[in-house]
């Protein structure tokens, strides 16, 4: 199957409507306001490109997800922008198999792989689950794509939870602070509770990020080291907002603290003092 370029289509009839309706638009916020109205105009009118199919149904003669797989690596491999309607398709058919055949092939395009997954997400399938977890206790694929998997393994609900802690157990300490992220949803453990507690304590670098899961997992154990840290004389204004909010939803209170000092908190107090055009609020 060809690869049609269905962006650099959309450009030139983006063009051509921009010529032809430029009077009626007194700023250029209106008119680009307009545009998703437009590209669904573009994806619903017979195209000559097309030999008179809309962009939008043209992908609608493939019944074959394989085939429309081996085009999305196609369209990859060749460096031609993915056209919308085939990702549509894809999940319109729902054909499991060969998109996780996709997402799981080491020797695919890692974009193509990336579409795989939001495709399998998108079809709400627990397929991949056992791979997505194998692949955050193995950290042998792209970082990306790891994290990618992380967000279809959150979205898998509660029947993820318990071979989630089996891989966490297995795990080193990068997949399990990955895993924590599925994990935190679910409070109750006390080794995730204890992991997380322990990197709290230990990585000041991700001290908001871990705050957070404490504050997920609401084990009130966690006061004392979120209290002390809020207290201290190296708390950045960045992270003591994520300290405070932890140890508000944990039901306690946060100490009161200066910050006038933080290039980040004068920078953030300059924002809420300047409107949006330039004004102040």
């Amino acid at each position: 199957m060809e690869t049609i370029n269905f962006d650099q289509h959309f450009t030139q009839y983006l063009n051509r409507w921009i010529e032809r309706n430029r009077s009626r638009y007194r700023r250029p916020e209106d008119m680009e306001d307009a545009m998703p109205d437009v590209y669904l105009r573009f994806l619903n009118e017979p195209a000559d490109w097309l030999d008179g199919c809309a962009p939008g149904t043209y992908f609608e003669r493939y019944d074959d997800a394989k085939q429309l797989c081996d085009l999305l690596c196609d369209y990859v491999t060749q460096d031609v922008p993915v056209p919308d309607p085939l990702l549509d398709r894809l999940a319109e058919l729902g054909q499991e198999g060969p998109v996780l055949a996709l997402a799981l092939d080491a020797q695919a395009p890692l974009e193509a792989r990336m579409h795989a997954v939001e495709l399998l997400r998108q079809m709400e399938s627990s397929a991949p689950m056992v791979e997505y977890l194998r692949w955050q206790v193995e950290r042998k694929e792209p970082l990306e794509l790891m994290d990618n998997a992380l967000e279809s393994l959150r979205l898998m609900g509660a029947a993820v939870a318990k071979p989630a802690k089996t891989a966490f157990l297995a795990a080193d300490e990068q997949g399990r602070e990955a895993l924590l992220d599925v994990l935190c949803d679910y409070p109750g453990d006390p080794d995730v509770f204890a992991f997380a507690l322990e990197r709290f304590r230990t990585q000041k670098d991700k001290r908001a990020l871990y705050a957070g899961y404490l504050a997920k997992l609401g084990d009130d154990h966690a006061l004392e080291a979120l209290l002390e840290v809020a207290e201290s004389d190296d708390v950045t204004y960045v992270d003591f907002i994520e300290i405070r909010s932890a140890i508000e939803r944990l039901g306690s209170e946060a100490p009161v603290r200066d910050f006038s000092h933080d290039p980040t908190y004068l920078a953030v107090r300059r924002l809420q003092r300047v409107g949006p055009q330039g004004g102040r609020t």
